[in-house]
């Protein structure tokens, strides 16, 4: 297994391909495993890195006073233990607040951005639903939870996303997760993304119309951005409509990040 240390931690990563440095953040609850649909296509390209955030996977646990600054800190001190100075980024929902936070911490180290079904602020009555996820990703028991999380994605439409979340699910760290949710439902982000300088995507499934209201206010917050609506897809589109999600990633890259010679 592949560590790198972290501010008295150990970050789980795996790596696959050659070529500059794309780095995959998964959503709240999940690990690396959820990137398993792109890293294959994605390493035909790039050196792509999967990685456990702090409370996720082979991860080490959020310790008290975790900030989304240091969230950030992790991925820089990732990417150090890589010997990499900068690095291209994708994240999806949870994943996608802190790739903000480290391109809004660590902006010379950010050379491309992917921000996907994620959000800057929580406005009410959506933060309402963040909130009560607090105590239910606390107590409720790990089969019920993938029970839930499975009957949101319909066996003939979502399969990858069915089994994976609900995989996820099992074997959930509902201390850990719980801390983080509080974490992100806190954040303000939208004003100091203005900073954000490098190439930008956006994107949102169109089957969720909240999280699209929140992709167009990071839109409207990152200078030069690019906007995508994928569609028959939502949270995550990486999982709901692979196919799409691949395409507008890579076609993305492409425009902003050349490949790396052999």
């Amino acid at each position: 297994m592949q560590y790198v240390s972290a501010k008295g931690c150990r970050l789980y990563y795996e790596t696959r391909g050659r070529g500059r440095p794309l780095v995959l953040i998964h959503g709240l609850g999940s690990d690396h495993c959820m990137w398993a649909p792109q890293m294959e296509a994605f390493a035909k390209r790039y050196q792509v890195i999967a990685y456990d955030c702090r409370g996720h996977g082979a991860s080490s646990p959020v310790p008290p006073g975790y900030q989304l600054t240091d969230l950030a800190e992790d991925l820089a001190r990732l990417l150090d233990g890589l010997k990499m100075e900068e690095a291209a980024l994708v994240g999806v929902s949870f994943g996608g607040v802190v790739a903000q936070q480290f391109a809004v911490s660590c902006p010379g180290r950010c050379t491309a951005l992917v921000l996907s079904d994620t959000f800057s602020e929580v406005h009410f009555p959506d933060s309402f639903g963040a909130w009560l996820q607090v105590p239910v990703l606390r107590v409720l028991p790990r089969p019920i939870l993938a029970q839930m999380i499975a009957s949101a994605y319909p066996k003939n439409r979502w399969r990858p996303a069915r089994e994976e979340l609900a995989r996820a699910a099992r074997s959930i760290r509902p201390g850990d997760v719980s801390r983080l949710r509080a974490l992100i439902n806190r954040v303000h982000l939208t004003e100091a993304l203005g900073a954000i300088l490098c190439p930008t995507l956006v994107l949102a499934g169109d089957r969720w119309p909240v999280m699209v209201k929140y992709a167009r206010l990071i839109h409207e917050a990152v200078p030069g951005s690019r906007l995508e609506v994928v569609p028959n897809a939502c949270d995550p589109s990486s999982l709901t409509n692979v196919e799409a999600f691949n395409h507008l990633v890579l076609d993305f890259l492409a425009s902003g990040l050349p490949t790396a010679d052999r």
